[in-house]
């Protein structure tokens, strides 16, 4: 795979993005002195509820700060673009839920991988 993946850990998710200027990108988004993460989890939780497709209420996500299954998210991330190439240009962020038995997760603790 010609793309490279930067990874950013949520508490309850793992976040993949895909883009050749990932920082610049990110610095678009970015509030002044707010940490990456903070940036991030806005971005996703406002993509999520603008689209209807799922409501977060940060304050009742489980925490996991599980490394193994912060790994086993990346992998599973990273075998679903394998073979799932991003086909335009644009950065694209990828997510996979960790510990969220409310989204449905196999025997590991981790949700599908999602486009977002």
């Amino acid at each position: 795979m010609t793309a490279s993946i930067s990874y950013i850990n949520l508490s309850w998710a793992v976040v993949g993005i895909i883009d050749k200027d990932v920082r610049n990108g990110l610095q678009s988004m970015k509030r002044p002195d707010e940490p990456i993460e903070v940036t991030i989890e806005r971005y996703v939780i406002g993509y999520l509820v603008f689209w209807h497709i799922a409501f977060i209420d940060k304050e009742k996500m489980n925490r996991c700060n599980d490394e193994k299954v912060i790994e086993l998210g990346r992998k599973k991330m990273e075998e679903y673009i394998f073979s799932h190439p991003p086909i335009a240009t644009l950065p694209k962020f990828y997510i996979v839920f960790l510990n969220q038995p409310q989204i449905g997760c196999d025997t590991h603790g981790l949700s599908d991988v999602f486009c977002v």
